[in-house]
């Protein structure tokens, strides 16, 4: 009744009002479909002092000088590629030290828990940080390890040479499991009891299963999550972690999580959504891996039609095609033409995109140490083919997203697939994207595809790398000039207003044609028409207590 009896502009204040409580409340699941994120390796992503020619030898595995100041001073090349969310690696204290192969650059090796790690930055820095990506309604996750501590024990039993008084919060001995070395990773009981790491670097593994670890970690995590406004989190190990453990750590977070389970059978790997809510897509990724470089498309489509039965949510999953502890793509061929289709496959299939820094220019380490080279290098060069094109696919699908409602909810599913394409749709009817994915690389002939698919005769349809629109014949099929192994994507012509390509306008263009000039609001959520996150506060609470 209360409401009922408010007038427009107070029933405007209120309804601004419930939307900032519900940022507090953190961002959940179907806050962070639509996001795409990119994966920044801060070690290796910026330097303070800007340098683009400081030396980073991977083979190393040393520090190199990467920090969260540098990386905001890098925001505009990550989000001028589209992207509205980024996850840096764990950002609590690590051990001191260097092994044969390096040190914790990686930022895996925690030693305490409620410490920063100095070696990126302090305590203002990862504020600035997050203030200045909530400014830019960009979403902050954090890569957190839960399932150990690290300890040098160089070349020593780590079951007698581990010092647990060093760790905190657990430093105690009754707060792991005793020492034993995983011999089978495809053993959960054993991966799950028994330690990673060796013996220059042991990382003492967590008795998950006991009441008091949980506890304690339950309680980290929230105060983590509070004090530096994390929106996501993104669990280190998490198949090595206890199940009913995981999920209440996920839970006790608040916020949106994603828990790595190295595993290619969909069947294992979807189970875990039984816990958390998300977990990289790796079934798909192996697939596409072989797809992509082994010529093998049929494994694609099989795989994509087992996880479109078996995974709980398949749009909440995150979808990637490397990683920091995966080969490049490049390191398995440099053809540009396969990596192009790679990148529009992760970016535009279902789930979540969760796309590793150095994608975008093409670098080619094929494996760890080598695949975590220094950003820098390539002097943030934003006129790298897949720089540009990272950019044009993250801008059609935020654009599905804004005109479809039920885009990210839709699976999409093949139509047609031969020895060397697949062609992919995903979306409503009438404002459905096709994609058509080719593995025949650079080298590949011109010839014409005819697909009958659902668009409706007369149809046209613009197709969205090359600019070139293509009209539906009247019996339904639509001819695609393919040509050197590049995929294509298509959208519908009329639903391209607002989407920034092609030539046709950006979003904000769109709004203030249709709702009349400048002043139209553009709704974010941090901000809402430019204005950010604090005014409004101000200016709404303001508003809001001047009604009770």
């Amino acid at each position: 009744m209360f409401l009922m009896t408010q007038s427009p502009s107070r029933m405007f204040a209120l309804a601004i009002f419930f939307c900032i409580a519900r940022l507090a409340l953190g961002a959940n699941t179907e806050d962070w479909k639509p996001r795409s994120i990119y994966q920044v390796f801060t070690d290796r992503f910026a330097r303070t002092d800007g340098s683009t020619s400081a030396k980073c030898d991977t083979e190393e595995g040393l520090f190199c000088g990467g920090t969260w100041r540098g990386l905001i001073n890098h925001l505009d090349y990550i989000q001028n590629m589209g992207f509205d969310a980024i996850m840096i690696s764990p950002v609590s204290e690590s051990i001191e030290g260097r092994v044969s192969y390096g040190e914790a650059y990686h930022g895996y090796w925690i030693r305490d828990l409620y410490q920063l790690n100095g070696h990126f930055g302090s305590r203002d820095d990862l504020l600035d940080l997050r203030e200045q990506l909530h400014s830019r309604g960009m979403y902050l996750m954090v890569d957190i390890v839960i399932n150990n501590m690290a300890a040098m024990t160089n070349g020593s039993d780590p079951g007698t040479a581990t010092d647990y008084s060093t760790f905190n919060p657990f430093d105690d001995r009754k707060y792991f499991h005793p020492y034993c070395k995983i011999e089978d990773y495809n053993n959960y009981d054993e991966a799950q009891k028994c330690w990673t790491g060796d013996d220059l670097v042991a990382l003492a593994d967590l008795n998950t299963e006991s009441a008091d670890v949980g506890k304690i970690m339950e309680s980290w995590v929230k105060e983590f999550v509070a004090n530096y406004s994390i929106d996501g989190l993104r669990i280190d190990a998490a198949k090595h972690t206890g199940t009913e453990y995981l999920a209440k750590i996920a839970k006790a977070s608040g916020v949106f999580t994603t828990g790595e389970v190295f595993e290619g059978n969909v069947h294992i790997a979807c189970d875990y959504q039984n816990y958390i809510p998300s977990v990289p897509n790796y079934p798909v990724y192996f697939a596409m891996i072989k797809a992509f470089t082994a010529g093998n498309i049929t494994a694609l489509s099989d795989e994509l039609a087992v996880s479109r039965e078996v995974c709980k949510d398949i749009s909440a999953l995150a979808t990637f095609s490397e990683n920091h502890d995966l080969p490049r793509f490049a390191s398995y061929t440099k053809d540009l033409a396969l990596a192009q289709n790679v990148l529009t496959f992760t970016i535009l299939s279902d789930g979540i995109p969760l796309y590793y820094q150095g994608q975008e220019q093409h670098f080619s380490g094929p494996g760890t140490p080598t695949n975590r080279e220094a950003l820098w290098t390539s002097n943030y060069n934003t006129d790298a083919p897949l720089y540009k094109l990272t950019t044009t696919l993250n801008k059609i699908r935020s654009h599905a997203i804004r005109t479809n409602q039920d885009y990210l909810s839709s699976q999409s599913y093949p139509v047609y697939t031969d020895g060397s394409t697949i062609a992919i749709r995903k979306g409503t009817e009438g404002r459905q994207m096709l994609t058509v994915y080719s593995n025949q690389g650079e080298k590949g002939g011109d010839y014409r595809l005819d697909l009958h698919i659902s668009y409706a005769p007369g149809t046209v349809v613009t197709e969205v790398l090359g600019c070139r629109n293509y009209t539906v014949s009247e019996e339904g099929t639509l001819g695609v000039l393919m040509g050197k192994g590049l995929p294509k994507v298509f959208f519908p012509a009329d639903e391209m207003r607002g989407s920034g390509l092609c030539g046709a306008g950006n979003w904000s263009t769109r709004i203030e044609g249709e709702k009349g000039g400048a002043g139209a609001l553009r709704p974010g959520k941090f901000g809402i028409g430019g204005v950010s996150l604090g005014v409004l506060v101000a200016a709404v609470m303001g508003g809001f207590l001047g009604l009770l």
